[in-house]
């Protein structure tokens, strides 16, 4: 079927100066991306900015004129019930549509799902407009949009029966396949209203039609026949064929239901006065019509409870024929405020429509879209109530073009990114065939770029210097195969965010040792978007006479200490700054225990002996690996009794071993002595250890003297201390030296902390040997 879209409203003037308009009502638009679904389909997804209310983000459907694809108005199997709008789809596509994308249009009743306005499918007149105006598409591509169209049934009683007088009665009514109420009129239900029933809970009048010849059409007259006329307090059946007519119990129409008898034959008739309602093929209803003739309609008129800032679905015509359905997210501050109601007028008529009306909103806004390369369509808006919302009626757009396995159209899978100026991208490709079904894409695509300051090299695209969406033109010579993309070139990123590289935490303040290089991660958001860039694509200044940069991305510290500046990283005048401190200890510069003192100096656990100096030869002291032992514990608290009697009550170091002497990580001679400032030795510095393993809560099993056969010095070793440097053996925590235990050489600060540094990493894959 080939789309003619023909408008049937009068259009304004003055249009070409509405589009020249840059600022919307959404606020600034900051992005746009068009990607083409088929010859006549456009997808649009777009961002605005607005410094009052914040983030906008929209989407829209276009169709820009006659082609493959065409709109269809579906509202399921039934009237009664909801349906999600994938579930809509798959319904779709099990009767044998390839749909496109959908989007939701009317209101509904929220307890049942029934539409507030008027349901047309495929010419088949399923339920009325209930005051409602109406979105009408003709056999003949015409679009209208009819303000509160009025459709009345006339049912004419043309004999059969044996009653006589029944001939030429007539009855009126305007409710088709809408709820019935005890004080309202009559209701006439055919089957499309529900599987199960009139869904009726009160006493009523009922009269069921058999259908002779039709079906229910504004267009043609149906021919029916009484079979049953009854009251009855449930709800009556209505079946395949069948139409049931209604009316409460205590309304007044009960004169009404004497007009048949079971065997009258029955004219329908539905009469409309406007022939684009009579003659639609779909149709849908809709909310107020917010923008009329080119000008937003007087809001007086409008809903009053729909005019706060909510999500919103629009249906717009434009001037050149074409129409817009248009989905904007809301009530979510990190990802889009929404629209006003008023806003949203404004912003279709910058969109350059003339006619709009406004459709279901809020969580019931939604818009799938099967983008080129899927096989399944996909939401593409986040509902408000962070899942799709059943709703009553549907815009679908599909196509009856013959898929037939052959690349036809080429696109990008990654249309839209964004790339910072001067930065490259990877471009990657989807293709599909006439029906516009994936098929593989041809391994011979070229890529033509419209700005001249662009490049494309094979798939890696390199944007130039301007800011803008590039449109990129695909063509594979060896099918014949083309298409188009987009690439949104910014110069100005909205935050950047700098790591370590490989790491994921912001970098605010870093502390790097002489001579040092920092390797940097830097990344940038565009209204909350991730940029595409490289390192070469920010500048880096560096201030405080700290270092340099040796390349992008790559700091070299100096060799001067306790150094503190700045390393600016900046991209279109937007910058962050990391501070720098030079630190660490210049006798540990090319030290082979440097990573395990930085480390024990950023856990808090050992300093060096002066600012600048570590003092990595100098013989450890028993109080102070109990004091190193106890920070790495967490300094915890503890009960017992008094302390060894040759540690001074003003000693640095009394707490520690006060909690050594404790939890029994150190113990005594038999006169209570400790000896806390004779030099330590590695026996000891491995039993204090071992003793500490369950404090801090490291998992292990114990080792025996086998473990230490290897070593030819260990049958030197004191008694005590077999077990705990086994252990400490298997652990990996100790190697050795040489060769050899050497249980009682004295422990350098170095090798201090390398025992502690690994004992602490133990858990972890970080393993630290060579003690």
């Amino acid at each position: 079927m080939s789309f003619k879209l023909r408008v049937r409203l009068v259009l304004l003037l003055f249009l070409s100066l509405l589009l020249s308009v840059a600022v919307y009502a959404a606020g600034d638009t900051v992005y746009s991306n068009t990607r083409l679904l088929a010859d006549n389909l456009e997808y649009v997804n777009s961002l605005s900015w607005s410094q009052e209310f914040g983030r906008v983000e929209s989407f829209a459907i276009r169709m820009t004129g006659p082609g493959d694809v065409y709109p269809i108005v579906m509202k399921g199997d039934t009237v009664y019930g909801s349906t999600r709008i994938s579930s809509m789809v798959e319904y779709a596509e099990s009767l044998g549509k390839n749909v496109l994308a959908a989007v939701n249009s009317d209101f509904f009743f929220p307890e049942n799902g029934i539409p507030l306005g008027i349901v047309i499918e495929n010419g088949v007149y399923k339920s009325s407009p209930g005051g409602r105006n109406a979105v009408c598409f003709g056999y003949d591509g015409s679009v209208s949009i009819i303000e509160s169209p009025d459709v009345s049934i006339t049912l004419d009683n043309i004999g059969g029966s044996m009653d006589a007088d029944n001939y030429g009665k007539t009855v009126n009514m305007r409710s088709f396949n809408k709820p019935r109420t005890d004080t309202g009129g009559m209701c006439l239900y055919s089957e499309v209203f529900s599987t199960v029933s009139t869904r009726t809970s009160s006493p009523g009048w009922f009269v069921k039609f058999r259908i002779v010849e039709g079906f229910p059409s504004l267009a043609v007259p149906m021919t029916l026949e009484v079979i049953e006329v009854s009251e009855s307090s449930e709800a009556v059946p209505i079946g395949e064929g069948f139409l049931v007519l209604t009316a409460a119990e205590q309304s007044i129409h009960s004169m009404e239901f004497e007009n048949f008898a079971v065997g009258d034959l029955v004219t329908f008739t539905a009469t409309c006065e406007d022939a684009s309602v009579v003659y639609a093929q779909y149709a849908t209803g809709g909310g107020d019509i917010i923008v009329s003739n080119g000008i937003a309609a007087d809001s007086a008129g409008w809903n009053p409870t729909l005019m706060p800032r909510a999500p919103r679905t629009a249906f717009g015509l434009r001037a050149d024929g074409t129409t817009v359905c248009f989905v904007v997210d809301g009530r979510n501050a990190e990802h889009s405020v929404g629209l006003t109601l008023s806003d949203l007028a404004d912003e279709m008529l910058q969109q350059g429509c003339v006619y709009v009306v406004n459709f279901d909103g809020g969580g019931s806004s939604a818009l799938s879209v099967r983008l080129p390369g899927q096989w399944d369509t996909s939401l593409v808006n986040r509902p408000s109530d962070g899942r799709e919302r059943g709703c009553a009626t549907y815009i679908l757009f599909v196509t009856d073009a013959v898929p037939d396995r052959r690349a036809a159209n080429l696109s990008l899978a990654n249309d839209g990114a964004i790339v910072l100026a001067e930065s490259s991208v990877e471009l990657s490709f989807k293709a599909t065939d006439r029906g516009y079904m994936p098929v593989s894409e041809p391994e011979d695509i070229k890529v033509t770029a419209m700005d001249p300051g662009a490049s494309v090299s094979g798939a890696t695209y390199t944007a130039g210097s301007m800011a803008g969406a590039d449109r990129l033109t695909l063509f594979s010579p060896s099918t014949g195969a083309q298409g188009r993309g987009e690439v949104y070139v910014i110069t100005r990123p909205t935050s950047i965010n700098v790591t370590r590289a490989g790491g994921t935490s912001p970098l605010t303040t870093v502390k790097v040792a002489p001579g040092d290089t920092l390797e940097l991660d830097v990344t940038a958001t565009y209204y909350r978007r991730a940029v595409t860039s490289q390192l070469h694509s920010f500048t880096y200044d560096v201030s405080g006479d700290i270092g340099e940069m040796i390349e992008p991305g790559l700091f070299q510290a100096g060799l001067t200490l306790l150094k503190t500046g700045y390393i600016t990283v900046s991209a279109g005048g937007r910058s962050i700054d990391i501070r720098v401190e030079i630190s660490g200890f210049s006798d540990m510069v090319d030290h082979w225990g440097r990573e395990y003192a930085e480390y024990l100096m950023q856990e808090g656990i050992s300093n060096g002996i002066s600012d600048t100096e570590y003092g990595p030869s100098l013989i450890m002291r028993r109080a102070d690996f109990i004091l190193m032992l106890y920070r790495a514990a967490g300094q915890p608290e503890f009960s017992g009794d008094g302390n060894f009697d040759d540690v001074s009550p003003d000693a640095y170091y009394v707490r520690a071993l006060a909690w050594a002497k404790a939890v029994g990580v150190a113990d005594s001679t038999d006169d209570n002595l400790f000896d806390p400032l004779s030099p330590l030795t590695r026996q000891d510095a491995f039993t204090f250890t071992y003793r500490t393993l369950d404090i801090l809560n490291k998992e292990y099993t114990d080792g025996t003297a086998e473990d230490l056969a290897e070593f030819p010095d260990a049958d030197t070793m004191d008694d005590y201390a077999v077990v705990p440097t086994a252990t400490l053996i298997k652990l990996g925590i100790v190697e050795g030296m040489d060769g050899l235990i050497s249980p009682h050489t004295t422990l350098t600060r170095a090798q201090m902390a390398k025992v502690l540094t690994v004992v602490l990493q133990l858990g972890y894959e970080t393993r630290v040997l060579g003690a």
